[in-house]
């Protein structure tokens, strides 16, 4: 259960970046929204498809600051 709260947070952050980054998408998720799909849908579309590690990547890419990085990794 301690990892459920986890990945609604994350979510909701990725979901939130997304909202106000949309050029940090796929193209075909920018095509998506050029071609009328509302783009909380399209932001929506984009995170129900990514793997549970593609999502954990992404989150730390955007969220975690870079002198966390261990040179090599």
């Amino acid at each position: 259960k301690g990892e459920e709260v986890k990945a609604r947070r994350m979510i909701k952050e990725l979901f939130e970046y997304y909202s106000v980054h949309p050029e940090d998408m796929p193209e075909r998720f920018l095509e998506m929204n050029a071609e009328g799909t509302p783009l909380d849908r399209t932001i929506a579309d984009y995170i129900s498809g990514m793997t549970d590690q593609y999502a954990v990547t992404k989150f730390n890419e955007y969220f975690m600051p870079k002198a966390w990085e261990v040179d090599g990794y």
